[in-house]
């Protein structure tokens, strides 16, 4: 979520320790902060992972919008630890 916009639904392409790759249907602009919630499941239960994020980078993809490159800026321990599980 940008501040000050309605939330924008993504979808992941990558995902490691320092970031997350997703395609977004309008380009957000480098250096932007944002929180993104990711819906996952670890060992079988839901576990969201939410996370402050900055745009590192956003260009066209063809037909599959904006190839949206993001760092994760801070994690609590509950996220980290999701995060963890998923690349794991």
């Amino acid at each position: 979520m940008v501040q000050g916009k309605a939330p924008i639904r993504a979808r992941g392409l990558d995902i490691s320790q320092v970031g997350i790759c997703i395609f977004v249907p309008e380009q957000l602009r480098p250096g932007q902060a944002c929180v993104i919630t990711l819906e996952t499941t670890v060992n079988g239960k839901p576990s969201p992972l939410v996370a402050s994020v900055k745009v590192i980078y956003s260009t066209l993809s063809g037909t599959d919008g904006f190839r949206t490159g993001m760092q994760f800026m801070q994690l609590d321990a509950e996220n980290s630890k999701i995060l963890a599980a998923l690349i794991a």
